[in-house]
């Protein structure tokens, strides 16, 4: 998972897991307020039906306690109002309709002559119609003697409606603002995310670039951070690669051009020898004689191989192009192998797949790049096949090697273009280890004429290298 998603979602998730923590606290405390609220105004309302009382007992006449009862009862959620004027021994129940089965109870509800107006909590029952009640009683004193009692009779259904009406319009209010700090929450992570990722993608393709030898491929990020500090590393990192580069590349030019001159003497020498100009050689001198001259050649290939590679990567390489006669040339560096083939029990192969195949290219480029992928597969395979297959495709040549050899695992790849790199070979096998450079110089000189190489293989089950070349060059 990519680093701006894996951020992004963690991001997310941590707003969401806060808006449901906030909403669920703040519905809380919504609830209790409104609870709170509600048990306030209804201990308010026994309060002042109590007070209308007192002033109807003082006064001798039940009018305003009545007219008080009449307003309370209008309230939807008030089941009843009822008063006791315990002097006159009257009971006054409103709605009438449950005065009989309120009075039935009504000498045992009587208080006791005592200190306290009322219990400060309400009575929770039910009438005989099933519905529930949550109560309030007081008791009004004239002398510091009960003188009557007050009863408020409240619906527990209608206040719970009441309350959950009073919450849902909160919860609504609180739904809208967390889903619009929600989707605030989720533009701010992606915005992060990418502010995040986007210089580190940066640094990512940076290194894709370096690794595959561009070495003056800087990265822009201006930032203060720990990541600009991480891109100033990479930067400062590349300078110096590149330095060592052509340090490197300065001394393979020089190494090779100073190893050149006395190998091509010692070369003319082992000739001059070899030609018997110098006197008749015995049988042991020329043995000896053909052993470095053989040295003498795999040194010279190797340090032309190294000429090549330090061309090709100093962007020194111009093909000269010219019609090639690809099966000639082919079939040529084929039969110049098969010797070496049947020494190692291998059946090479020439297939040509169309009657006449075209192609312009500098011919001995094309050759290196024929024999080093042809060596190539003869070198990783025993008692096998190789076959070299000649065809076009879409307008382009195409130049196939399939061998039956130990193959190459696909973690290496990429890897194996690169100059000296070398997979390796497990203990006892019969594969020699070369140089690395033949590869690098298969892969530089088809791109020198605007092809690509391709690789197919998996361990064990051979090779299929794939060269593709345009059959007229980019320009002529």
């Amino acid at each position: 998972m990519k680093l701006m998603t894996r951020f992004s979602l963690s991001h997310s998730g941590t707003v969401i897991l806060t808006l449901l923590i906030s909403f669920f606290f703040i519905y809380e405390g919504a609830r209790l307020t409104y609870q709170r609220q509600a048990r306030l105004s209804q201990e308010q309302q026994i309060s002042d039906l109590a007070l209308a009382a007192k002033e109807s007992l003082v006064q001798h006449e039940d009018v305003a306690v009545l007219n008080f009862m009449k307003s309370v009862v209008r309230n939807p959620l008030v089941v009843y109002a009822a008063y006791s004027n315990f002097s006159s021994g009257t009971h006054t129940v409103l709605p009438q309709t449950l005065d009989k089965e309120l009075l039935a109870d009504w000498q045992k509800s009587k208080p006791a002559d005592s200190s306290a107006s009322g219990s400060g909590q309400p009575n929770t029952f039910r009438l005989s119609n099933g519905l529930e009640i949550v109560e309030w009683s007081s008791t009004p004193r004239l002398e510091g003697h009960a003188a009557g009692l007050v009863r408020l009779g409240f619906s527990k259904a209608a206040l719970e409606k009441d309350l959950a009406g009073q919450t849902s319009k909160w919860t609504q209010l609180e739904s809208e603002a967390g889903v619009a700090a929600l989707i605030m929450g989720l533009f701010v992570s992606l915005w992060l995310g990418r502010h995040l990722a986007a210089p580190l993608k940066k640094i990512s393709e940076g290194t894709h670039l370096v690794r595959s030898g561009k070495l003056d491929s800087l990265v822009e990020v201006n930032r203060p951070d720990e990541i600009g500090d991480l891109a100033r590393d990479f930067n400062s990192m590349v300078v110096q690669l590149k330095e060592l580069d052509e340090m490197k590349r300065d001394f393979t030019a020089g190494v090779t051009h100073d190893l050149g001159t006395p190998l091509h003497a010692i070369r003319s020498a082992i000739n001059y020898l070899q030609a018997g100009d110098a006197g008749p050689l015995t049988e042991k001198q020329s043995e000896y004689l053909l052993m470095v001259s053989n040295s003498t050649g795999n040194l010279t290939a190797f340090i032309n191989n190294l000429l090549t590679t330090a061309r090709i990567e100093a962007a020194k390489v111009e093909p000269y192009p010219e019609p090639v006669d690809v099966f000639a040339h082919v079939k040529e560096l084929v039969d110049l192998y098969q010797p070496q083939a049947q020494e190692r029990g291998v059946k090479l192969m020439l297939v040509k797949k169309a009657p006449y195949i075209s192609l312009v290219a500098d011919v001995t480029m094309f050759r290196q790049i024929t024999l080093n992928l042809l060596s190539n597969a003869l070198k990783f395979t025993s008692n096998g096949e190789v076959e070299v297959i000649l065809s076009e495709e879409n307008g382009n040549f195409i130049l196939e090697t399939r061998d039956t050899g130990i193959g190459i695992d696909p973690k290496h790849h990429q890897l194996i273009f690169e100059k000296f790199y070398r997979v390796h070979q497990p203990t006892g096998s019969p594969a020699p280890q070369g140089s690395g450079l033949g590869l690098t110089i298969v892969k530089g000189l088809t791109e020198a004429h605007g092809g690509k190489v391709m690789l197919e293989s998996e361990l064990g089950q051979g090779s299929v290298f794939r060269v593709t070349l345009p059959k007229q060059p980019r320009r002529i």
